[in-house]
């Protein structure tokens, strides 16, 4: 879901506009909610340099905003108006991202907003809850997404659905279920931890340890230390891609050999693959498979296939697909782009996209789950057992 970026780039300041317009032109400033006559604007600040890099997710973006403006748009007001995106990059710096939000709507007004990814898209929600203006998301577990204000809408599987795939997969394999469980010590890690290790217990696992680490940790020698003294056999990670990639390779290079691995957020990046036959083995939780039967899955390979091999990349092109269909459906359902009648609008969704079908419950609306291995750079559904293939071994770090 997520490319890492080895770089560790922290900028402040206002971030270079990405030529990402979809099918329309003209000065941002004077379209939108203030023009009933222009482009409709809807906009996002994500993160397409530093640290994490979801260049998919845009493509689903543009990929969503191109087949509206394919049919002239969307009616409003008995008119068809295009749609103008505007893409900014935040190069994974949350103060850069509250300035690009504040702009997107103060400035180019922005009738919606649509999201990041993990810890930004907690934090971008404040934002707009502030502006009141809809915000829509993907790529945050639906039970991360905390109380606000009504105006973010987050569309994205699971955790619980993920652990309840994962340890049904474990207890195939032959483990002592003494498991280890290392996540970065944020908001999302510590829920993460707590959830999986709850789900884990009532499945008859035992869990020896946890640890949460900062982001950017480098040195793992005592979360290594705590699995290989706990002879936990089942390990469980949920951090930033570079901090997994980092852990991995210590992992190796102290022994440490778990028997059953899952990388959260890390393994789902498509970067994973670099880690070569050290990745091999991993589980990851997918938002979407090929084989699945969903919506759209035909445009997704025939746009997307030759760009994107991996079914995390294009798992990433349809939540970015899935997140601007819905807000694109509430402004053609609300008639208007006015912030307050799209967001009562996204509040009765029944848009069926990318990820399925939506319906919002207290703002969250949960999409399917699958868990895939990856081997030699390519990921493989292996549960549900439809549509998937045999479990293979931990082979990277045994």
């Amino acid at each position: 879901m997520i490319r890492p970026n080895r770089r560790r780039t922290y900028a402040l300041g206002a971030a270079a506009l990405l030529a990402a317009t979809a099918g329309c032109a003209g000065n941002a400033s004077s379209s939108g909610s203030k023009n009933d006559e222009g482009p409709i604007v809807i906009g996002t600040s994500i993160q397409l340099s530093g640290t994490t890099v979801l260049s998919q997710v845009r493509d689903g973006y543009l990929l969503a905003v191109q087949q509206v403006n394919a049919k002239g748009g969307l009616e409003v007001g008995g008119k068809k108006r295009k749609v103008e995106l505007k893409v900014l990059d935040n190069r994974s710096d949350t103060n850069t991202m509250v300035q690009q939000v504040r702009s997107l709507v103060l400035t180019d007004h922005a009738v919606g907003l649509l999201g990041s990814c993990c810890q930004q898209n907690i934090d971008m929600q404040g934002q707009a809850d502030a502006l009141k203006v809809p915000l829509v998301m993907g790529a945050l577990p639906v039970e991360l997404l905390p109380k606000g204000k009504g105006y973010t809408w987050d569309s994205f599987q699971s955790l619980g659905d993920g652990s309840k795939g994962f340890y049904q997969t474990a207890a195939k394999a032959k483990t002592n279920k003494k498991t280890l469980i290392v996540t970065n010590n944020d908001g999302q890690g510590k829920s993460t931890s707590q959830l999986w290790a709850n789900t884990g217990k009532k499945a008859g696992f035992t869990i020896t340890a946890t640890k949460a680490v900062p982001t950017g940790t480098t040195d793992f020698s005592d979360v290594i230390k705590a699995g290989k003294s706990s002879d936990a056999q089942v390990l469980i990670a949920s951090m930033t891609p570079s901090d997994c990639f980092a852990m991995w390779k210590q992992m190796k290079a102290l022994a440490y050999k778990p028997k059953m691995a899952i990388g959260l957020q890390c393994a789902q990046t498509p970067g994973w693959g670099s880690l070569g036959k050290l990745g091999n083995g991993t589980l990851v939780q997918l938002n979407w498979s090929d084989t699945a039967g969903l919506p759209y899955t035909d445009l997704i390979k025939k746009k997307y296939g030759k760009k994107y091999t991996n079914l995390t990349d294009l798992g990433s092109v349809a939540i970015g697909l899935h997140e601007a269909t819905i807000l694109m459906d509430a402004i053609k359902d609300a008639g208007s782009t006015d912030a307050a009648a799209v967001n009562k609008a996204l509040a009765k969704s029944t848009t069926v996209s990318a990820l399925g079908s939506v319906k919002f419950v207290d703002n969250k609306s949960t999409t399917p789950t699958f868990i895939g291995q990856w081997e030699n750079g390519v990921i493989k559904q292996i549960w549900p057992a439809k549509g998937g293939s045999p479990l293979a071994s931990l082979s990277g770090l045994n």
